[in-house]
Formats: structure tokens, sequence, C-alpha cells
């Protein structure tokens, strides 16, 4: 019997890789994302309500929404160990699951504590299992074309927002905050199906096979041969070269961590125009003018993640400096908020946000690819998360806090405090490239 070998190598030329169906697990990933999206970026629309509802302090509801955001990143690295464990495929059908029962306990929900553990922390971590999933999975399924098809996958958010924006506010008006909730949770169950789609990579039967090697002859081997056996062996493995060494395991460290500040801060950043932008609105009587820029956000979202993948690719960008760039713009766009004198202005300000915004989202999986390698991706990806989270977890309540101790409930305060957060992110990111160019 011919014997065959499989090298480390050989996963790289499966038929599923950059073509067949890592395409199906593409557009999948779509849809996960536009349903994941719907939950994650609607909150701003059940504030007032709640704070109706409730009658609490704006920092009080704002937990309800910074938790939800703050747990669904910060189980990104629970979701590593479930990925390792059984797989994205399970891992996605579980978030599904998990996401279900946490709307539906949400919508019996009787005050605003019980939210806080139903919708801000089972139905969070349900989709966090299902966002850093997907990111993974779209790792192992793409080389050559992988931000092109993270670029495709994504777009999904901007399509989210776009859709779910007004059926979220239809729903509310027909069968109130509960009943919107409830229907929700049986959107976010569809994820179980779309999981289901996620299989890995097959690997080809026949890679090298021993017959074609002088070994396999039961005869001595001249030093040609051996050294021809040894050069097949060597376009197979990878080169020991790009082993990590004392030097490169520093630079990395320096990198991960600046990496890591610049997550947390652009999350406690960008979390909170999603999270007030609805009050905010209220306070100016442009609530109308909200769902349209609501709807326009989706679109700026939607736009940005579909361009800027195919752009990065085919003019072979630096994604830490696009990344940086993009976050020095969400900075003035952030603070130009307070400034909106009427509906208008404020459907384009928003729009401009949701760029950036986007542009930031889909960058922030492509850096640490870029940076430390694919391999590197499920375990790093996943610590960035978890700073995301908690500078999502903590970005709404300050502000909501900075606007109830401003004279006159004043949002600029908080607009000022998110830019400023921003800039600082800029900051860690350049100071992560530079360690990243020095490699010390």
């Amino acid at each position: 019997m011919t014997e065959k070998f499989r090298t480390p190598s050989s996963i790289n030329r499966s038929p599923d890789i950059d073509a067949g169906w890592a395409w199906v697990i593409a557009v999948a990933s779509i849809f996960a994302a536009a349903i994941s999206s719907g939950v994650y970026f609607t909150f701003s629309m059940y504030f007032p309500i709640l704070l109706n509802e409730f009658e609490a302090s704006r920092a009080a509801t704002a937990w309800v929404g910074s938790l939800n955001n703050g747990v669904y990143m910060l189980a990104g690295p629970i979701a590593t160990l479930f990925i390792q464990r059984i797989g994205c495929r399970w891992t996605v059908m579980v978030g599904g699951m998990t996401s279900m029962i946490g709307l539906a306990l949400s919508s019996l929900a009787p005050n605003l504590v019980t939210l806080f553990f139903t919708y801000g922390g089972i139905t969070a971590f349900g989709l966090g299992l299902n966002y850093t999933s997907w990111i993974v999975a779209i790792s192992d399924s793409f080389n050559k074309k992988h931000a092109v098809a993270f670029s495709l996958s994504q777009s999904g958010v901007g399509l989210g927002i776009f859709v779910f924006g007004p059926l979220f506010s239809f729903l509310i008006s027909v069968y109130g905050w509960r009943g919107a909730m409830l229907i929700t949770g049986a959107c976010t169950f569809q994820l179980t199906f779309l999981g289901a789609l996620i299989f890995p990579p097959r690997i080809p039967k026949e890679i090298v096979s021993c017959e074609s090697l002088p070994l396999a002859n039961d005869k001595i081997c001249t030093d040609e041969e051996i050294q021809t056996i040894l050069n097949t062996l060597n376009a197979e493995t990878p080169a020991l070269d790009n082993l990590p060494t004392a030097v490169s395991l520093k630079w990395m460290t320096h990198c991960c961590w600046m990496l890591h500040l610049s997550c947390f801060l652009w999350s406690v950043a960008t979390s909170i125009p999603y999270i007030l932008l609805a009050d905010y609105a209220r306070s100016l009587d442009l609530v109308e003018y909200y769902i349209i820029m609501l709807s326009t956000m989706g679109i700026g979202d939607l736009v940005c993640r579909l361009v800027i993948g195919p752009l990065v690719t085919v003019w072979k960008l630096d994604v830490t400096k696009v990344y940086a760039v993009s976050q020095l713009v969400c900075a003035i766009a952030i603070a130009s908020f307070p400034v909106v004198v009427n509906g208008i202005q404020m459907i384009i300000q928003g729009f401009l946000f949701s760029v950036t915004f986007g542009c930031q989202c889909l960058l922030l999986a492509l850096v640490p690819r870029s940076l430390f390698g694919s391999q590197n991706l499920n375990r790093i990806f996943g610590i960035t998360m978890f700073f995301g989270g908690i500078g999502i977890l903590i970005g709404p309540p300050i502000a909501g806090l900075l606007v109830d101790s401003t004279p006159g409930r004043s949002y600029w305060v908080a607009f000022v405090f998110a830019s400023v957060m921003e800039l600082l992110a800029a900051a860690a990111t350049i100071g992560c490239l530079f360690f990243a160019k020095r490699k010390c």
C-alpha cells in the first residue's frame, strides 16, 4: 500500500481555502453580522423608553446598554476557549440559542436590575460567542483573499443597522418594547442555523507520496538523493527562522499592549454616541430625524466595510496606519455632534461617524493578523476584545453621569470626553505601529 503523509502547509491547498465552501461561510457571516448588529447598535432606541418605564437616572439606565456592549466584547477570551474545545460551528450555535433565551427573559423583566442580567449579560454573551467565532471562521477559510472576504462579511453590520433600525422602531410602536425584544429573540435564534453552515476546510487526500521519494525503495540512498528528500520536506514545512525569539517576543508584547490600550480607549469613545444619540435627538426635538439618521448610519457603515477591504488588498495599504487615520477622523466626527442645529446636519454627522466607525471595526480584526500572523489571531484578538469590552462597559455610564451633572443636562461634555478618548486611542495605535516598525 502506498503511504501518504500530510504536511503543515497542506491545509493551504485545500479546495475550501479562498474558494468553494469558504464563500458559503462568508455569505452566511453577512446575515449573522446583520442580526448581531441589529441588537448591538439599536439599544439607543430603547434608552428613552426605559428611562420613562423604570424612572431611573441616565447613568443607571445606560448600564443596560453598556453591559450588553461590554459583555459582547468581554466574551472574546471565553469564546476563544469554546472555539478551541468545540469549534466555530458549535460555538456559533450555542451563542444563537443563548442570545435568544436572554432576549426572551428580557421581555419579561420587571425592573432595571433584571435587564442588567438578561439583556446586559445573557444576550450579550451569546452574541459575543457568535462574533468571535465568525471572525475565526473567516480567518480559517481565507488566506490570500482574507481582507476581501472579511470586508464582505462585515458589511452585514451596516446592513443590520439599516434594516433593523426602522424595523425595531416599527415593532416598538406596535408591540411595545417587551414585544419587540421577544421578536428580536426569534431573530437571534437564526444564528443557530447560520452557524450550522460552518465546516472546517477539507484537507487534500494526497499531498506527497512516499513512493516518489528515494527512501521508499529498499536501497541505500546517495548524497544527491538525501538532498532531494530534504529539499522536498523543506518546501512543505515552515521555516524555523519564523519561530519567536527573545527580541521578537519583546516587540510583540509591546505591540499587544498598545493595541489593547487602543481598543479600550476606542471602545469608550465610540460606545457613547451609539447609546446617547437617541436621547440627544429627543433633547433637540429631532426624534423624527433620528430614525432616518440611524438608517443613514447603516448605509455609511455598509459602504465603508465593503470598500475598505478591497482597497487594502489592491493598494497593499498598511492596515495599522489606516486604522490610526480612521481614529483621528472619527474623533473629529464625534466632537462635531454638539454643534448640531437641525435634522439634516444631524443625519450628515451620523453618516460621517458611521463611516469612520465601520472602518475601525473592520480594521480591528485585520490589524492583529497583519502584525502577528493568522496563527496568533485567535489568542490575541480574544484578549483585545476583552479590553474593548471593559471600555464599552464604563463609557456610557460615565457619559450619562456627565450629562446628569451638567447644568441643563447638556451633552457637549459627554461628546468632548468621547472625542478625547478617541484621540488617545489613535495615539496608542501609532505607538503600536512604532514598536512594530522597530521590532524591539
